[in-house]
């Protein structure tokens, strides 16, 4: 599976959004989003990994899972994660092997569970 590729520059406006004070004086103040663009898009593609591998889960497929991620996935993973799946992470790694090419990312993971 693979995530969106959008960057945050790709996402936001190139300048704030301005709003005006209600009470008098006409002052304008920069307006920050409410839920990073990215974040939404990273928490969406975690509820569709989690919801192949329930299915997955629910067709015998696996009884354990390694997760492999950044700090940042980790809390938003355990979210988006039903609790069968819960059950089944055998290991927490924090790593990002995204940056890896295709063909590293194999042994990067043998090395880090040391399988």
């Amino acid at each position: 599976m693979e995530g969106p590729q959008r960057k945050l520059r790709d996402v936001l406006p190139d300048k704030p959004t301005r709003s005006f004070a209600s009470a008098g004086g006409g002052r304008r103040s920069a307006v920050e989003p409410g839920t990073a663009p990215l974040e939404q898009d990273m928490r969406r593609f975690l509820g569709e990994v989690a919801d192949y591998l329930e299915r997955e889960h629910k067709a015998n497929s696996f009884d354990r899972l390694v997760f492999i991620g950044p700090d940042e996935v980790v809390g938003l993973w355990r979210a988006a994660s039903p609790d069968a799946l819960k059950r089944c992470v055998a290991h927490e790694y924090r790593k990002n092997l995204v940056g890896l090419p295709p063909e590293d990312l194999a042994a990067a993971v043998r090395k880090l569970v040391s399988i």
